[in-house]
């Protein structure tokens, strides 16, 4: 019996491929309120570019450090601290909870959910089904709820969890068993849906639930494993239920 759906979050639900502005701006602009904060405490730090381009390589050494088979994911609190003491700075002294929390994330200009994501949402909450989120992400929930208040899904997911919040990267087994843990359904009652063959699907399998791919691209499978199903729009979701769960709805 279907109980739970879960999702990926980037390119599954929200559509990044129209993003407006360059990057380096976007981290600049995140970054602004802590460099602030940090030069009116007395500190003596950089101009905010080249805090940015430091911040940016610490980002690119934590990603590059995940590995498997444990998939550790690197925290961006953690990230900051380090760019903290590589700019000289003694983080021992500093509330780096509040220095996160300084950091301006926000709704990226351009990033839109996919058209059906919300009617799709909706429809899976209208009939009584659990929802839950799981993002490949070094940043906090909350941090990544910002958007998802923006773009009006907020109120559709019960459960809503980062790498970053549970320490392992997806295809490890925590994120997708501590979702599955707070939804509390197992997983032969709950369905993965993600864009990543390697992440979503064969993580999502490995504990035990079926897994339906989204393809975005070009199939890049290589043969990793067989989703359960293929769609392309989300809203095919719905009609792979009515096959899979003959009255769901």
């Amino acid at each position: 019996m279907l109980r739970a759906v879960l999702f990926d979050m980037d390119d599954t639900l929200i559509d990044w491929s129209p993003r407006e502005g360059n990057w380096v701006d976007l981290t600049q602009q995140h970054l602004a309120p802590i460099h602030e904060h940090l030069k009116k405490s007395g500190h003596t730090v950089p101009d905010l570019p080249v805090v940015a381009e430091v911040y940016g390589e610490q980002s690119r050494r934590a990603w590059e450090s995940i590995a498997p088979p444990e998939w550790k994911c690197p925290r961006q609190i953690d990230i900051l601290r380090s760019l903290l003491i590589d700019l000289g700075l003694d983080t021992e002294k500093m509330d780096m909870d509040n220095i996160q929390r300084l950091f301006a994330w926000g709704a990226i200009p351009g990033v839109r959910p996919f058209d059906g994501t919300l009617e799709v949402l909706q429809a899976l909450r209208a009939k009584g089904l659990k929802t839950g989120l799981v993002t490949n992400a070094s940043m906090p929930m909350w941090m990544r709820d910002v958007e998802l208040k923006d773009m009006g899904l907020l109120e559709y997911l019960d459960v809503r969890l980062t790498a970053g919040d549970v320490g392992r990267f997806k295809p490890h087994a925590r994120p997708f068993q501590e979702a599955l843990k707070r939804l509390r359904v197992s997983p032969d009652e709950a369905v993965f849906v993600g864009d990543q063959i390697h992440d979503d699907v064969a993580g999502a399998q490995a504990v035990g639930m079926r897994a339906v791919w989204i393809r975005r691209g070009a199939d890049v499978s290589n043969g990793i494993c067989k989703p359960n199903a293929t769609i392309v729009s989300i809203r095919e979701l719905l009609t792979t239920f009515d096959l899979w769960f003959p009255g769901w709805r």
